[in-house]
């Protein structure tokens, strides 16, 4: 029996590991871009949220940690200020990416909204 029979099995079985971290890596790194879509658009629409009620009145950062926490995000930043055209609200948003990589660092976005100049 020749010494080295059954090498081509070890070698398999490194090539399909290679491939399983590879596969690993890449689902991860779409789940952190999906998060990252996710904050995007969580960030808008609590901007939005915060610059409606601010424009009547009402407490625009209240309304805007509101809207983040609907949408499955938390409100981690908010500023009010006064234009001369009317109230602009500034948000920073995060959102946990989901799946392999959900208890990792947070995923950000900022977000703008209000009257135009």
């Amino acid at each position: 029996m020749p010494p080295d029979r059954g090498s081509a099995s070890v070698l398999v079985l490194a090539a399909a590991a290679g491939a399983l971290v590879l596969a690993a890596a890449a689902a991860a790194a779409g789940q952190v871009a999906a998060a990252g879509a996710r904050a995007a658009s969580t960030a808008d629409a609590a901007a939005l949220g915060g610059a409606a009620a601010a424009a009547v009145g009402g407490s625009g950062c209240g309304r805007a940690h509101q809207v983040a926490g609907a949408a499955g995000g938390e409100l981690v930043g908010c500023s009010l200020s006064q234009t001369a055209a009317g109230p602009v609200v500034d948000v920073v948003v995060a959102v946990r990416p989901v799946g392999l990589v959900g208890s990792a660092v947070p995923v950000t976005a900022r977000a703008r909204a209000g009257a135009a100049p």
